[in-house]
């Protein structure tokens, strides 16, 4: 007898599954793990997933049936459902939501094929006599030349929409000559790194070895900065395919895809497939049917990868596993690569290795008790000395490099050198009153709104608010000044002081979709000197010609409220010190901090990560911090600033009325309005793991569903 009835699970924040009725024609067709489309209140069509079939329903007088199947080979399979239900119990996310999360489905976009890219073509001085010209009788041609000021080359379209102008302005600056005009084709320009003949050490064999020999189970490969943990990777992915299975390989940022691809490709040509965020809706796809049916037996990328369709999945890879951006934080399900990666590897019976040169604290910790097994690189592959690090004190220190710094960037390009200047933290400045000694806030989430000069404009980094240089909103004196930093003032402060040198700027906010290989292909080919960014440049880059990486201010996570702000801080330094001295010429690291007797920033100068752990673990016990408890963060939030803070006092007193762990808190969460609603938080320390049920349970009792956001293993 044919199955009368789907349960369907449907991508919304509502903790339930649907019952729907099969038509008659879809009855001998429908599975479990396909996509349907199915009517949802009294207008709407929705898209979900059959999660089961079932002959009978209690509400079967009730029910309507489902529209149409969308797809008509099943997306998901019954690995793929499982880890789908774990995810959703731990994370305290709705099923469909999570579906949606592991197989989303595309459409693909259409896309023009050729862009309009503008450049400058005056040099430095003309074009800042040219701005001060303009600024009075053409003010939108001197904005359209401040946002390319920190630009090679930009599209039309995105110029035009920064600077919120029509094409007139720009025309009559390309009139003038100021700016030149091209067309190109779109295309993604990939980074070529030439093969090599490797032979492992006696380090890399025995790592090696333990993981092929291995059916299942967790390695934590921690090896010292420039120990060949690629090639570990790589030699592991070559005996899963021999073995006919499949493996995903995984990285923290977007930047490290092209050069960690390059060395695949040299190994395994058209046998991997590439997903990340870089890629358009229809290459992603394409790439995730190639998995799919076989063609493909490597998925590499960032965080969506780990949901790569691997139907004979063998290995899972996790370089940098210590990085935060393995934790989405942001939307639902706010899951963490890395305990889902265990997850799936189990569902699956394949083999996890977690790879790092400074592991997380838990994750070490779990090797330290056996959960994980433990293999160490203690040896670079290249026999050259580790770079030379010193520690420059910034505290009577305005400009972002010190003279110290700037004389060894000089040293540097003189000798053809290369060098790369890490700062996380984006954007101009902040800009505060001179009246009224004010910060520009945003109106929504009340906090200072960051200085983005290129595009005459302050931001904010939590809702997207945006305003044009402003007066001050408080006095409304527009004599305004900037204080502090990011990476976008140190580039004009690095143009400025090496005006001969070609420099460029690598963060989030000033490469766009697919950029990163060009830019990191200019880079290993010698045409930028100078390389500026985030953190996103500070891991696992490979670059012989570095010598010099200047940590511009240790202090941007040491100063942050956050019981892991020690572990950042010091993973951020080694990391980025790990950058310099990878060839044949000697490297030398200048770390510029305002606290440099600081022991974290000593430790990593020293770069001893064990005793870093063992001074981070002891802290970590004394106060009840992970691994030794379970955090999960809870944030009540409200439009009326009142109603937040009585419903967060409610949740509290019915959560310590359960006792199951510390509750800490209500405190104003950060930021405290978000989109114009206030936030509270509580953050519960359990000792026992795994009470994110007793936790929703008592949210659900009090009729708090829709006024809170629950994150379990927060980053904070």
């Amino acid at each position: 007898m044919s199955p009368a009835i789907a349960e369907v699970a449907i991508p919304l924040a509502v903790d339930q599954t649907f019952d729907y009725k099969i038509p008659e024609a879809l009855r001998d067709t429908i599975r479990v793990g396909q996509r349907v489309r199915v009517p949802f209140r009294e207008h709407d069509q929705l898209e979900g997933f059959v999660i089961a079939l079932k002959e009978s329903s209690p509400l079967a007088s009730r029910l309507r049936e489902i529209i149409a199947l969308v797809a008509q080979e099943p997306e998901l399979n019954e690995l793929d459902l499982a880890l789908a239900h774990w995810i959703s119990n731990y994370y305290l996310t709705p099923l469909g939501i999570v579906l949606h999360a592991i197989a989303p489905g595309y459409t693909p976009p259409k896309r023009e094929n050729v862009l309009r890219y503008v450049q400058l073509s005056v040099p430095l001085p003309e074009l800042l006599a040219q701005i001060e010209e303009r600024s009075r009788r053409a003010p939108q041609q001197a904005a359209l030349l401040r946002a390319l000021l920190a630009a090679q080359a930009i599209p039309e379209r995105e110029l035009l929409a920064r600077v919120g102008c029509g094409s007139g302005p720009l025309r009559a600056l390309a009139k003038a000559g100021l700016v030149t005009i091209t067309r190109r084709p779109r295309e993604h320009q990939e980074f070529h790194e030439a093969p090599k003949k490797i032979t492992l050490n006696a380090g890399q064999q025995r790592a090696l070895q333990a993981i092929t020999r291995a059916q299942g189970g967790v390695f934590l490969l921690h090896g010292v900065n420039n120990s060949g943990k690629t090639e570990v990777y790589v030699r592991a992915c070559q005996d899963v395919l021999a073995h006919g299975g499949q493996a995903i390989v995984l990285v923290p940022e977007i930047s490290l895809t092209p050069q960690l691809i390059a060395r695949f490709k040299n190994y395994f040509g058209a046998q991997i497939a590439v997903y990340h965020s870089g890629l358009t809706d229809t290459e992603r796809a394409r790439q995730w049917y190639r998995l799919k049916s076989g063609d493909a037996q490597i998925a590499i990328g960032v965080r969506a990868a780990l949901f790569a369709p691997c139907p004979n999945l063998k290995l899972i890879v996790i370089d940098e596993e210590h990085e935060s951006t393995y934790k989405q934080d942001d939307i639902a399900p706010r899951y963490h690569v890395r305990d889902v990666a265990l997850q799936r590897a189990a569902l699956a019976r394949a083999t996890v290795v977690l790879g790092s040169a400074t592991p997380s604290v838990e994750s070490y910790f779990h090797a330290q008790r056996g959960r994980y097994q433990l293999l160490e690189l203690t040896e670079r592959v290249v026999p050259t000395q580790p770079p030379t690090i010193r520690i420059v004190d910034m505290r009577e220190r305005k400009n972002l490099l010190s003279p110290i710094l700037r004389a060894k960037i000089e040293q540097r390009l003189h000798n053809r050198e290369q060098v790369m200047l890490l700062l996380n933290r984006l954007g101009y400045s902040i800009a505060i009153c001179r009246r009224c000694r004010q910060t520009v806030q945003c109106p929504l989430c009340q906090i200072a709104l960051t200085v983005h000069m290129r595009e005459q404009e302050l931001r904010c980094r939590y809702c997207g608010y945006r305003l044009k240089m402003p007066r001050c909103r408080t006095c409304g004196s527009t004599e305004l000044f900037f204080e502090g930093g990011g990476t976008e003032r140190l580039e004009l402060e690095v143009r400025s002081s090496f005006p001969q040198a070609h420099s460029r700027r690598m963060d989030s906010e000033s490469v766009r979709r697919g950029e990163h290989a060009a830019i990191l292909e200019a880079f290993r080919q010698g045409e930028i000197q100078i390389l500026i960014g985030t953190q996103m440049i500070g891991l696992g880059l490979d670059f012989p010609n570095v010598t010099l990486v200047g940590i511009v201010s240790a202090d941007t996570l040491l100063d942050f409220p956050d019981f892991r702000a020690g572990e950042r801080t010091f993973q951020l330094i080694s990391q980025a010190a790990g950058r310099a001295g990878r060839g044949e010429r000697p490297g030398e690291v200048i770390i510029q901090t305002r606290h440099p007797e600081n022991t974290i920033i000593q430790l990593a100068a020293a770069q001893d990560y064990r005793a870093f752990y063992e001074h981070e673990i002891a802290l970590r016990e004394a106060l009840g911090y992970p691994p030794f408890t379970q955090l999960i963060l809870i944030v009540v939030e409200h439009s009326h600033e009142a109603k937040a803070r009585e419903q967060a006092d409610r949740l509290k007193e019915r959560l310590e009325a359960m006792k199951i762990g510390e509750v800490l808190g209500p405190a104003q969460a950060l930021p405290y309005r978000l989109r114009g609603r206030f936030r509270w938080q509580l953050l519960l320390k359990t000792p026992i793991a795994s009470r994110q049920k007793i936790v929703w349970e008592a949210i659900t009792e009090l009729k708090l569903t829709d006024l809170v956001t629950v994150d379990v293993d927060p980053q904070l």
